[in-house]
């Protein structure tokens, strides 16, 4: 099954896979196979290595993420896999799990954990159904290093336990850039929230507060598209500490068999605050090196929203600036717009100098 696994993966026929166990004679290895495996038995939560080796005619070689995947959907096991971007920190692996779910877990080796033998899994970002004992847990400071941003890692690590304590057992999972690789230092912080569906009003009403308490929220927004969605709310919270690329987005879903409780709908922003987060969708945009046709939409979007005349010129810092005057001249005694503005001023000035 491994072996149609990596057939499908590398794109060859399962005739030209070759499986090579620990001890066996390499003399007797077919060189003419298109990709070779090998594997060795160890202990602990892991219970076996494979180490592959595809030749030369395989041009375009599968990313681990694939491979992982494959070969946990092959074997119906767990398997960790390194990730594109290596993690400078000791242990850090992605599992795949047989149903196709990809979560970040630590790795321990054998000796490194006291009264436990071979291979230990310390934590892993999503449950694991057949090592049910490995705690469930976000790696916080591998994030932080794959987002560039040590300041990401204690922000998150406080939401979640916000969110733990006000609906213990709840299920967090990353969502977005943070949840694969392609996480940057202007990535928001994006989670799927799934709490009992009797828990499910309470939650949304009282996510906010708790939030606040640890984080004091500067301005929150519920997405007016999930309204109609009597399960599901998505909310975004800008805090007032730390950087404005840290905003929150949270989905937070009703499950199991329980009737869902009616949850209010939530409230948008206020327009001036909803044209300030397109600013700020600028600034990340051109830092990032999107299209001038994005940008632009972006910014003439926000000003069309404000009644005003002004579009962009291509000059983005100036836009930007004049967008953020634009918007806080519509509401100048709003203290959330007042705040919004002035920092997303002094992000222009930094990110564009």
């Amino acid at each position: 099954m491994a072996g149609r696994a990596l057939a499908v993966a590398f794109g060859v026929p399962v005739q030209d896979v070759e499986v090579v166990a620990e001890g066996s004679d390499s003399g007797g290895r077919d060189r003419r196979r298109v990709v070779r495996w090998g594997c060795r038995r160890v202990g602990g939560d892991v219970s076996w290595v494979l180490d592959v080796c595809a030749g030369p005619e395989v041009v375009d070689l599968p990313g681990s993420r694939v491979l992982g995947r494959g070969l946990a959907g092959a074997l119906g096991r767990p398997v960790l896999f390194e990730g594109a971007v290596r993690s400078s920190r000791p242990g850090a692996y992605w599992a795949a799990t047989p149903a196709g779910r990809t979560g970040r877990v630590r790795l321990y080796g054998p000796g490194e954990v006291a009264g436990r033998e071979g291979f230990v899994l310390g934590a892993a970002e999503l449950p694991i159904p057949q090592l049910p004992h490995v705690p469930v847990d976000f790696d916080y400071e591998v994030i932080g290093d794959a987002a560039g941003c040590r300041g990401l890692a204690g922000t998150l690590r406080v939401v979640v336990e916000a969110l733990r304590e006000c609906c213990p057992g709840a299920e967090l999972e990353l969502r977005g850039s943070l949840a694969g690789e392609g996480a940057d230092r202007y990535s928001d912080i994006d989670l799927r929230w799934t709490v009992p569906a009797e828990r499910f009003a309470y939650c949304v009403t009282r996510v906010g507060d708790r939030l606040d308490a640890v984080l004091p929220v500067l301005s929150a927004r519920s997405d007016p598209d999930a309204w109609r969605t009597p399960d599901r709310r998505l909310l975004f919270f800008f805090f007032r500490g730390g950087s404005l690329f840290r905003r929150l987005d949270l989905e937070i879903r009703a499950a199991g068999p329980g009737p869902v409780g009616a949850a209010p709908p939530g409230g948008g922003w206020p327009v001036p605050v909803s044209a300030l987060a397109n600013a700020l969708g600028a600034v990340k945009a051109v830092r990032r090196g999107r299209s001038a046709a994005e940008i632009r939409g972006l910014l003439d979007r926000a000003f069309a929203r404000l009644g005003s005349a002004d579009r962009a010129t291509g000059r983005w810092a100036e836009d930007v600036v004049r967008l953020v005057d634009t918007a806080e001249q519509a509401d100048p005694r709003a203290p959330a717009v007042r705040a919004l503005a002035a920092r997303i001023r002094y992000l222009v000035a930094v990110e564009f100098r």
